[in-house]
């Protein structure tokens, strides 16, 4: 199914969380984790993500993440850009290379782990991520 990847790919541009340039610098690297992504159908599927999140601006408010996610319909990359919004929270957009869909993505980060809450116009997703 095309559905899956587009909201896995809004899952997993998940927003980091940072109150100073220090903290913000903790979302950089390397992170995998899984997650269910729920369709509006009501089917539900696991997924499994590893994800990469860089700087995308020399103020540390934005990064930009590429990952790769893995689910019943298959494997899929996705790519996206995150902003801080607060102490522990980012929010942004996501896109696949496989669909033509995007979606948003709300992170809440907590030490060396962030939960991604994904959305668009096909269902929904959640996926916890860790530091690799």
């Amino acid at each position: 199914m095309r559905f899956i990847p587009a909201v896995a790919l809004a899952l997993v541009l998940g927003l980091g969380a940072a109150s100073s340039a220090a903290e913000a610098a903790s979302i950089l690297g390397s992170w995998s984790g899984r997650g269910t992504v729920k369709l509006n159908t009501g089917q539900v599927e696991p997924v499994s993500c590893r994800v990469r999140y860089e700087k995308g601006d020399s103020a540390g408010r934005t990064f930009t993440l590429n990952a790769t996610c893995a689910a019943a319909a298959g494997t899929f990359s996705i790519y996206g850009r995150i902003s801080q919004r607060g102490a522990t929270s980012y929010r942004g957009v996501l896109f696949s290379e496989q669909s033509t869909m995007a979606g948003n993505v709300d992170i809440t980060l907590r030490g060396n782990s962030h939960t991604a809450r994904v959305r668009n116009d096909r269902g929904t997703g959640q996926v916890t991520l860790r530091r690799r």
